[in-house]
């Protein structure tokens, strides 16, 4: 049975993740993490031995860290399997607009620095994971925005896409790096889909999002490490 973590799980995108992975067979353990459990009364509403919910702001190390140690006692010495870096957040500012260096900061350290201390927090787990079971996965949520070849085709939200193009970059370098320790890195975007970040009139529903990005996490292989998806399956250039 495998173990997952999910951050950003409160809504969204991560929370539909989280109830996808529940209602798999091969999912033993999914753990969802929040900034607070009290605004995640969705979740938390969940009635499900698979589930463990934690606290985790993924740009504070302290919490991380924390987290971690919560993570360890919860997979009791199996490893983690796989890890989705989906906690995120999009700002529409165009660069001629009045930017301030803390709007961009926040960019890079929810959608970067989040996803790497996770990451490199979560290491020892992962790789006992896959000592055990022969890999294990980091899973990072990106966007066809974050990648340069098709970036002529959206100038809608440069700060948010330069953001994911450096996710894009830590998931390559994760590849590598970590690629002797047998756990795959891979970029994988869930198409345009009706949340608070997607709008309303996004064309795909969460659950339609979701089911598919699910199916796909779980069918990763060593093929796929260090590349970049859209969540069906297709591959998208950097």
């Amino acid at each position: 049975m495998l173990s997952v973590l999910v951050t950003g799980a409160n809504r969204g995108i991560g929370l539909g993740l989280v109830q996808q992975f529940l209602s798999d067979r091969t999912v033993g353990i999914v753990i969802a993490t929040v900034r607070n459990i009290d605004d995640a009364k969705e979740l938390t509403s969940i009635d499900s031995r698979k589930l463990h919910v934690i606290t985790c702001e993924v740009t504070d190390e302290t919490s991380v860290c924390e987290a971690a140690a919560k993570v360890s006692e919860i997979v009791d010495g199996k490893g983690l399997d796989i890890l989705v870096n989906n906690a995120g957040i999009y700002c529409p500012q165009a660069l001629k607009s009045d930017i301030t260096k803390s709007v961009v900061m926040e960019q890079l350290e929810v959608n970067v620095v989040g996803p790497l201390l996770m990451a490199n927090k979560l290491h020892g787990l992962l790789k006992q994971a896959a000592d055990l079971k022969g890999s294990s996965q980091i899973v990072n949520i990106s966007s066809a925005s974050g990648s340069l070849e098709l970036a002529m085709e959206n100038a809608s939200s440069p700060l948010y896409d330069m953001s994911k193009a450096a996710l894009n970059m830590l998931t390559r370098k994760l590849s590598l790096e970590w690629k002797a320790d047998k756990i795959r890195a891979t970029a994988i975007t869930p198409g345009w889909v009706r949340t608070d970040m997607g709008g309303m009139d996004a064309d795909q529903s969460v659950e339609e999002s979701t089911s598919k990005l699910t199916k796909f996490n779980l069918s990763l292989t060593e093929s796929h490490t260090g590349e970049f998806y859209r969540h069906t399956g297709e591959k998208l250039p950097w």
